[in-house]
């Protein structure tokens, strides 16, 4: 567990919520074919990778700064912990005993001091101060002393192991009733006693109850200064808290000999006070012992009755991550003294170099698999490093505990490849959703149209793209450049796709006669539309030089026209369902085609990395994109799935961002860095 530091609250998480939910409602429809972009050749043009993220920690379960945000938009606390613990419920467990392992103590002797000389061992006789250390399996010698230093006199020189140290005096929150822990230069009071265990090794354990150890831990996940925010609607964040920690510290069942540990590999507990180079300071605070007090014995359970692992972090990103609990927007986490809602971070060349010597010079880094969940695409999955010597794929969780990021969501904002790895999907309606790094520029989804979206086209370096109506209207948004439409024009056939050029400045539209029209620096090369046709065509896919094109009809049919050269078709196979779009490798060598059960046929150097129908998956296919090595494909279904196959990256589909979709999609179109 990982702890923030606090701030107020300017602006409404609620409106930002209702704002984004809003503009994730609006999605669209489309499918092309773009050239790809090929590694960089020469070596990483600055000296570091710089990379730009959300959130700090694993973002699993509760934010601690999204419980703050909501808190200071008036939620209780009941309401922050259904919204991030969801298919749990509230639940009662009284003041039971903890037991948590002083991880600092390992292997090491144990000194205790009671400042009334009330150290006893095993319910033995008081003194000042004890040390207990292990001399033989399962077998502690136990001595007494002045103070922290000694000189120490025999007690016992063999006593079985556990060994309880306690103190006689009843306790109190007075430290002078507790046991004070010696550990070098620093002491720590604590409540409760200690038992000194063997388990392949000297451990120290400190027993308590339950509200107690909470006092020890919920100001440092949390700060207690939060309770004053917003008038006090802060304490409800601090209130979160306390049910998280105590179910959390409830579910663990890490050690023989100890429930839990002390350190952030468990959750973070200090004690009652200590005492250091910087003097003496209570580690215990009133406002959190209230939030602790007041929420007493509530811990969120199962629907078996089980008390769950309700997991937290410092800063979701505005998105959790999902696991044991169903991954929800994060809008309260964009509070405005959150650090780690967004962050920056430069990691050096040579470090990473180092890190994997084998891929060389290191040339590029490309993230290739994402979560699916919230902005970028979300969590990166799966990057690769691209080096002279080859490429290395790297977890995403693995390079950021390499290089100490704050969190595994994040960008590259400097890659020599443009660093805009994406996919869009459309519908009907003209709406678009962005995955991965593809980003989002305007859509039709708010207008009336004469016709529906069918298609879409990107722009090459992914700033922009135009959208196709069947009447051929054209929309265009970001760097995308009007060049002309058969908008005004009455069409023997309704267009079913279009295709960019290479250099951006011209697209070609295609229509179910196989008719072209060509505008801006799109060249025609011909077409079916004086031909008859045994089925009509659905869609049509660019050579890398823009000098020619591939039609395909729905029965498989393969037309082939300037530098496109004819490489197989299905036309003269019967078909179980019909083919309703393609995509052709990077090299234009090759070509797949799907039909609309996600049966794919591969021809020339295009190779078969499976399908819908061979993943026993039953939908409606819409598109196919290649990857830009041509060694895997994405297929798009009519209920918003994205499938990936080969090393098709995946950033998420539409049926993750807005369960229960019913709009439509119509296809997708990608843009890749690899």
């Amino acid at each position: 567990m990982s702890s923030p530091a606090g701030g107020p609250h300017a602006r409404s998480v609620l409106q930002r919520l209702l704002l984004a939910l809003t503009a994730a409602a609006s999605l669209a429809a489309g499918f092309v074919v773009v050239a790809p972009v090929a590694p960089p050749a020469g070596a990483y043009p600055a000296a570091t990778v710089d990379l730009a993220g959300h959130g700090f920690g694993h973002g699993r379960g509760m934010g601690q700064y999204g419980a703050l945000g909501y808190a200071l938009a008036g939620w209780p606390y009941t309401q922050i912990l259904d919204h991030y613990y969801g298919g749990t419920a509230m639940g009662s467990i009284g003041d039971p005993p903890m037991s948590v392992l002083i991880q600092r103590l390992d292997n090491l002797e144990t000194i205790v001091v009671q400042e009334r000389g009330q150290a006893t061992a095993n319910g033995g006789p008081g003194f000042p101060a004890l040390r207990v250390r292990l001399v033989g399996p399962n077998t502690f010698e136990v001595t007494s002393g002045p103070g922290c230093g000694g000189p120490w006199s025999l007690v016992s020189p063999a006593v079985a192991g556990p060994v309880i140290l306690a103190s006689a005096a009843p306790q109190s929150d007075d430290r002078t009733t507790m046991l004070q822990l010696c550990e070098g230069a620093v002491t720590r009071w604590y409540r409760g006693d200690f038992a000194v265990v063997d388990s392949g090794g000297a451990r120290t354990v400190n027993r308590l109850p339950m509200q107690a150890y909470l006092r020890g831990v919920v100001p440092r996940e949390s700060p207690a200064s939060w309770a004053s925010l917003g008038e006090g609607r802060g304490m409800n964040a601090l209130r979160a808290q306390a049910v998280a920690a105590r179910s959390y510290g409830r579910s663990e069942n890490r050690y023989p000999f100890a429930k839990t540990c002390d350190t952030q590999a468990c959750q973070v507990y200090g004690g009652f006070a200590i005492q250091d180079q910087a003097g003496y300071r209570d580690l215990e605070a009133a406002s959190t012992n209230t939030a602790i007090a007041e929420t007493a014995g509530q811990v969120r359970v199962s629907g078996s009755g089980a008390v769950v692992a309700t997991e937290y972090s410092s800063s979701t990103g505005g998105h959790t991550a999902g696991g044991a609990f169903p991954a929800v927007v994060d809008a309260g986490d964009d509070t405005p003294l959150n650090p780690n809602h967004n962050w920056s971070a430069q990691v050096p060349v040579p470090a990473i170099e180092a890190a994997y010597p084998g891929i060389g010079g290191l040339q590029a880094v490309n993230v290739t698999r994402r979560n699916g969940l919230g902005d970028l695409g979300g969590r990166v999955l799966e990057l690769v490093l691209v080096g002279t010597n080859g490429e290395q794929v790297v977890r995403g969780s693995d390079f950021r505990v390499r290089f100490g990021l704050k969190s595994d969501w994040f960008r590259v904002t400097n890659n020599p490849s443009g660093g805009t790895s994406g996919y869009w999907v459309v519908a009907a309606d003209g709406g678009i959703f962005a995955f991965g790094e593809a980003r989002f520029f305007g859509s039709t989804g708010n207008l009336r149209l004469n016709s529906p979206v069918l298609g879409m086209a990107p722009t090459p370096a992914g700033g922009g793209y135009w959208l196709v109506a069947a009447d051929g209207g054209i929309f265009s948004f970001g760097d995308a450049r009007f060049a002309g439409s058969t908008g005004n024009l009455r069409l023997n056939q309704p267009v079913v796709g279009m295709a960019a050029t290479p250099s951006g400045n011209g697209y070609w539209l295609v229509a179910r006669d196989g008719g072209i029209f060509a505008f801006g620096d799109a060249q025609f090369f011909g077409s079916t539309g004086a031909i008859r046709l045994n089925q009509p065509v659905v869609g049509m896919a660019p050579t890398p030089s823009g000098r020619g094109y591939w039609l395909v009809a729905a029965d498989g049919g393969i037309f082939a026209f300037g530098d496109a050269r004819f490489l197989g078709s299905t036309g003269a196979i019967r078909l179980n369902k019909p083919v309703i779009d393609m995509a052709a490798t990077p090299t234009g060598d090759g070509y797949w085609m799907v039909a609309s059960d996600g049966g794919i046929f591969a021809f020339g150097d295009a190779g078969f990395f499976g399908s819908l129908p061979g993943r026993s998956i039953s939908a409606t296919a819409r598109g196919i994109e290649g990857t830009g090595s041509g060694k895997g494909y994405l297929i798009a279904t009519e209920a918003g799935k994205v499938i990936p196959f080969g090393d098709a990256p995946y950033f998420g589909d539409v049926l993750g961002a807005i369960p229960g979709y019913r709009g439509g999609v119509r296809g997708l179109s990608a843009r890749y860095t690899r």
